[in-house]
């Protein structure tokens, strides 16, 4: 096989002139430019880590033809996608933030996009290389060492990677009991790759987690990568306390957002609560809705007079229908590794702009976060309806 060639795609690339040390991604497939989503000033992440550019060093010490199909797993903004962008890759991954970051840095790089497949699909076999981004979670982890059984022949070449710090031996571990004989590398730059000696013969297991909640009369289905899985969380606890509350001011609501919903515990109560509102449920993650969606039918809460809608997305960057009257939210403090308010800021920010005038957003987060803070930057008025020691609600008024 020979390797991929360079020099055509170089003349054809825009000028990186303005490029910073934290947007310029230079790898062993050519140099691009890389940003997060969502963008921020003086922002200090790269869109990019180590592991990135060690799994694209390994693959091309195999030396791929441009002919070769890839497989990308977990590519959080496109790194691996615009590196690889003259072969034919398949990107699979949970995140509709993944894949409109994959879409904008493809666009500003005049680079193709790769296939996209979510993560609720299994990808079919026929692939020369797999290159595998480890997850934060463990259950999507062996989900997805276990869809990536037959999709291609030889162990050498499905590269797994991450930094250093994430791999431990529980990790090598789960790649032994679902794909294949694992073993570690050394580590480059604080990353390290997984590399499998042989496949093996694993069964394969619904992903699926049914759990029960009597105290709050819900049965909810997870899949592998929802939230919380198997138990209810303390704030969405603490703010369900307190739902009846938010009915006499709003006279009831007729239409409730779930943003950033998971499983959908929060709309479903909220449907539960007020039987004639519209609920509509936002996640970036695509196992996440489709846990929603399984859930509404299995607690009763799909009839013939109120609409359910379900959105992957952004926040709610793609919405363009009409205002709520109420907007849920527990907002996530996690991007993959990397903690932070950013996603909670952009959440406030949707929720005010696709509230109706007089409408509500009802937020719970831990105490320490300082929602109310980011709260008052975008509301006139700020409640804190109830706490705890570690969580706190609070309900924000345009």
């Amino acid at each position: 096989m020979g390797k991929r060639p360079f020099k055509s795609r170089q003349q054809s690339k825009p000028n990186h002139a303005a490029a910073t040390a934290n947007t310029l991604c230079e790898s062993a497939f050519g140099s691009f430019t890389l940003q997060r989503r969502p963008r921020r000033k003086n922002e200090v992440l790269q869109a990019w880590d180590n592991a990135d550019l060690y799994l694209l060093n390994r693959l091309q010490e195999l030396q791929p033809s441009v002919d070769n199909r890839i497989l990308l797993v977990n590519d959080s903004f496109g790194a691996l996608a615009l590196a690889l962008a003259d072969y034919q890759c398949v990107s699979w991954g949970d995140s509709a933030v993944s894949q409109l970051a994959t879409q904008e840095n493809a666009e500003e790089n005049q680079l193709s996009l790769p296939s996209f497949l979510a993560m609720t699909e299994r990808p079919k076999a026929g692939f020369d290389f797999i290159l595998y981004r480890l997850p934060r979670s463990h259950s999507l982890m062996r989900y997805q060492l276990q869809a990536l059984q037959g999709l291609c022949k030889c162990p050498e070449r499905v590269l797994i990677g991450g930094m250093a710090k994430y791999i431990t031996a529980a990790t090598v571990e789960m790649c032994s009991q679902n794909l294949g004989v694992a073993s570690t590398s050394l580590a480059w730059k604080k990353a390290r790759l997984i590399q499998l000696s042989e496949f093996i013969s694993a069964s394969i297991e619904e992903d699926r987690q049914r759990a029960e909640f009597p105290e709050i009369g819900l049965t909810l289905i997870n899949r592998a990568n929802v939230f919380s899985r198997g138990k209810l969380d303390q704030g969405s606890r603490l703010l369900l306390s307190i739902l009846p509350e938010l009915e006499a001011p709003l006279n009831p609501p007729q239409a409730v957002a779930d943003l950033g919903c998971g499983n959908g515990l929060l709309g479903i109560s909220a449907a539960k609560q007020w039987p004639q509102a519209d609920i509509h449920f936002f996640d970036d993650s695509f196992m996440a809705i489709d846990s929603a969606r399984e859930n509404c039918a299995l607690n009763g809460i799909l009839t013939d007079h109120r609409q359910l809608n379900f959105s992957v997305d952004d926040c709610m960057s793609d919405y363009r229908g009409l205002g709520f009257d109420l907007v849920l939210c527990n907002p996530p403090f996690h991007q993959e590794q990397q903690m932070g308010d950013h996603i909670a800021k952009q959440m406030f920010a949707h929720a005010k702009q696709h509230l109706r005038s007089d409408g509500k957003l009802c937020v719970v987060g831990n105490r320490h976060l300082g929602y109310h803070l980011q709260l008052k930057r975008h509301f006139s008025k700020v409640t804190q309806l109830a706490a705890n020691a570690k969580f706190v609600v609070l309900l924000a008024e345009k």
